[in-house]
């Protein structure tokens, strides 16, 4: 089915929006380094995290062209690579001080980030007209389980830390992006750091979207995107951890890639030598023609056969646009059913309708060879998709795209193509989250009410996919349904059993008052089918959307955290993570959550109190008083 007349305005649009983010390095300003050290430039209107230089590129209306960390690793990179040198001068550090944040207890949810490190940088006026930094946002969850070790990886930007140069400007000196958390107490008490970048001393910057896995010998590994060792070039990196997430090492480069993106970490026996664990990073890499603009993206392979001391890569597919398929993927997440070995790559290849397609990659030699799995799916563009209409109200972020989005509020106005631009909003996507076990292999995915994309009127529900015998037969779940109070449900994470009978599916919740909170259901295999069994509430508090969209000009916006894009607020993923090999310890969650406040100094663009993004937790099935999903309900 053909989309709308205004989703098609969106969409033939995008080349001309590709056209103008995708400027020569000298025209943005972008420069390299002051007295040999590797800086990012500030400017007033460009986010350091989905830089809005290049951010206006729209694809379906739903996926920026380099979404979370690739712009600011390809910034970066451009700006080494033109060899700008700023005027000679001492830097000018601005005033430090701390946000006032509450730190309300909690019983049954633990916050996992420290409130301490959040911070604002204010420069005089007298010397640099800038409003605030107010790094306080965290979200973005992936975590690992070892029975009382838990170590959770997320995007913050309290490691960020901004200097003014005389005759330069202002620029970012460190931008650590990559967070975690440790606890060796099971989640009840926490320590908080930021994983190391290939060289602190040359190149202090790591770009965020975490990834964590653990070896059946209880090293952590946590992937994310960086540069090498001079900022030079793009990479996809991994810092390891032998302590259970107590320190990591300096990152290893896993692969040079300057247009790498979304990366995503998977541990799990080889077929052909049970005995050894192999590490396969799967990355999207957008792919530019020779003027510069962006044609597509692929979906690449990163293998490790020595415990991640060294790498090897290829690239496993690289769609072409043949009028339905689109010549772009996104949102890879591989697993490994660890009984086999059986690697599955899920991800998802856009098309030119409304209903974009999952597809999964199998290997059963360890990553030498692949085949797609067949779905057969009704209405699908070939037996290997399986379609699904990515939710959300399409919402004019300015230099974070068009975006599809959760949205509160009332609408500001002035957006493009009469779009609406609402200062509280959080981006959607739909990622397929995988598990896999004895045969069984399952993803959830968000999915929209309407077969239209971009439909207002429509609601989001939780699907699950689920097949006993590899992929031969496929059943679908649906986890949980709009309703009236409940129109939205995005962003699922799940964990599967080690038996794999049993499945628990965390997700996001829209209450009809527009206030988010997260929810929980169990599922059992019974009959050769998923049931649920649960579903009830995992975070103990609602939460307001953040001013992430505010308008600031009439074509510039802001975040009232200046360091990450626009309609950026809980992530774009949460998780859930299980000890291997046992139930009795219960499933782990930690999510994005806003029920903090924040208060933003004057000269900010949000004045005042707001709410503020962090990490929470809990446990599910935990026989605690304190922290255990007691309420949970059937519906």
């Amino acid at each position: 089915m053909r989309r709308t007349v205004l989703v098609r305005f969106v969409v033939s649009s995008a080349a001309a929006l590709i056209a103008a983010a995708y400027l020569p390095a000298a025209a943005h300003g972008d420069t390299a380094r002051f007295n040999g050290v590797v800086v990012i430039p500030v400017d007033e209107d460009n986010a350091a995290v989905d830089s809005e230089s290049r951010g206006d590129a729209t694809v379906k209306g739903g996926i920026d062209l380099v979404s979370s960390g690739g712009h600011m690793q390809q910034r970066l990179v451009r700006a080494v690579r033109s060899r700008l040198v700023p005027l000679v001068g001492a830097p000018i550090t601005g005033r430090d001080s701390r946000g006032d944040s509450d730190d309300l207890a909690d019983s049954r949810n633990v916050q996992v980030n420290d409130p301490a490190l959040d911070y604002i940088t204010s420069f005089d006026p007298k010397v640099v007209a800038t409003r605030p930094f107010e790094f306080s946002t965290q979200s973005e969850t992936s975590a690992v389980k070892d029975g009382r070790h838990v170590v959770v990886g997320y995007n913050s930007s309290a490691g960020a830390k901004v200097e003014f140069f005389p005759g330069f400007g202002l620029a970012f000196t460190q931008l650590k992006f990559s967070a975690f958390s440790t606890s060796h107490d099971g989640g009840r008490t926490w320590t908080s750091g930021f994983v190391p970048a290939v060289s602190d001393a040359n190149a202090p910057f790591t770009f965020g979207d975490p990834a964590l896995a653990i070896d059946r010998s209880g090293n952590i590994f946590y992937a994310s995107l960086g540069t090498d060792a001079n900022g030079e070039h793009g990479t996809l990196i991994i810092n390891k951890s032998t302590d259970h997430g107590s320190s990591f090492s300096a990152a290893i480069v896993v692969a040079v890639d300057d247009g790498s993106d979304k990366e995503w970490l998977a541990i799990g026996p080889d077929p052909r030598a049970p005995a050894r664990d192999n590490l396969y990073v799967t990355w999207t890499s957008f792919v530019q023609n020779a003027t510069g603009q962006t044609t597509g993206s692929e979906l690449w392979l990163a293998r490790s056969t020595d415990g991640g001391a060294t790498f090897s890569s290829r690239r496993l597919f690289a769609p072409k646009d043949d009028g339905r398929n689109s010549s772009f993927i996104q949102f890879s997440n591989p697993v490994v059913d660890a009984s086999t070995g059986r690697l599955y790559i899920p991800f998802l290849h856009f098309s030119d309708e409304d209903a974009d397609n999952v597809r999964v990659l199998v290997s059963d030699d360890g990553g030498v060879t692949f085949h797609f799995l067949t779905f057969n799916a009704a209405g699908a563009v070939d037996r290997f998709a399986f379609p699904n209409v990515t939710p959300g109200l399409l919402n004019d972020c300015k230099g974070g795209g068009i975006r599809n989005a959760l949205v509160a509020g009332l609408d500001q106005g002035g957006g493009r193509f009469g779009l609406p631009q609402f200062k509280q909003a959080t981006r959607l996507i739909s990622q397929p989250h995988a598990a896999a076990g004895h045969g069984a292999f399952v993803f959830v995915v968000n999915a929209s009410t309407s077969p239209f994309f971009g439909d207002p009127t429509s609601g989001s529900e939780i699907n699950a996919v689920f097949s006993l015998d590899g992929g031969l037969t496929w059943s679908t779940t649906q986890v949980v349904a709009s309703s009236l109070a409940d129109p939205q449900h995005v962003h699922p994470a799940l964990s599967l059993s080690a038996d794999a009978e049993k499945l628990t599916v965390s997700y996001y919740v829209q209450q009809l008052d527009s206030r988010l909170r997260t929810d929980v259901a169990t599922l059992e295999v019974k009959g050769g089918r998923l049931r649920v069994e649960e579903r009830g509430p995992l975070s103990s508090a609602a939460f307001d959307l953040t001013p992430s969209n505010i308008k600031r000009t009439p074509t510039a916006n802001t975040n009232y955290d200046r360091t990450v894009t626009t309609c950026y607020d809980i992530g774009e993923y949460q998780t859930l993570a299980q000890s291997r090999g046992r139930e009795d310890d219960g499933v782990f969650a930690a999510w994005g959550d806003n029920r903090q406040t924040w208060l933003s100094p004057l000269g900010s663009p949000a004045a005042g109190l707001h709410a503020q993004p962090d990490v929470f937790s809990a446990t599910v099935g935990e026989d605690s008083s304190e922290r255990a999903m007691k309420t949970t309900s059937k519906r």
